[in-house]
């Protein structure tokens, strides 16, 4: 089976770049459906993880929990290839603004583990990451 490398590339030959490895075209998978947000697709509304709306307040332990859940019951239903074995929402410590979403999946039953940590930032969770740091020294 042969399908487009992630990321979408150009090679020298000016052709596009190709893959052949179903480890690749799964991850290639997961990491369109966890960054598309739904609307986003015309043909495809329902289409995505939603990351930015799922993750609205990820100061909250509950939140973040509640969001991994949700990635989840998405990325098993666009990715029937991938199987999901957890997923984990964190600040990120070096940069203050930022989350990362770990995910941890197996391309197939049989095959090992595979990790793949994908950082988001956006105004939004800037601003909520912000509103919690002041909420903190407040106390």
């Amino acid at each position: 089976m042969k399908a487009l490398a992630y990321p979408f590339s150009v090679s020298v030959g000016r052709t596009v770049a190709t893959t052949i490895s179903y480890d690749q075209i799964v991850r290639g998978q997961v990491i369109d459906a966890l960054m598309t947000n739904m609307g986003e697709r015309v043909m495809r509304p329902n289409y995505g993880c939603d990351v930015q709306a799922a993750v609205f307040d990820p100061s909250d332990e509950l939140v973040r929990r509640d969001a991994a859940s949700w990635i989840s019951e998405r990325l098993q239903g666009y990715c029937p290839r991938c199987l999901v074995r957890s997923i984990d929402i964190e600040k990120s410590i070096d940069r203050p603004f930022e989350i990362v979403i770990t995910i941890v999946y197996r391309p197939t039953q049989y095959s090992t583990d595979q990790v793949l940590e994908v950082p988001v930032s956006s105004e939004f969770i800037q601003r909520s990451l912000t509103a919690a740091a002041q909420q903190e020294v407040s106390v």
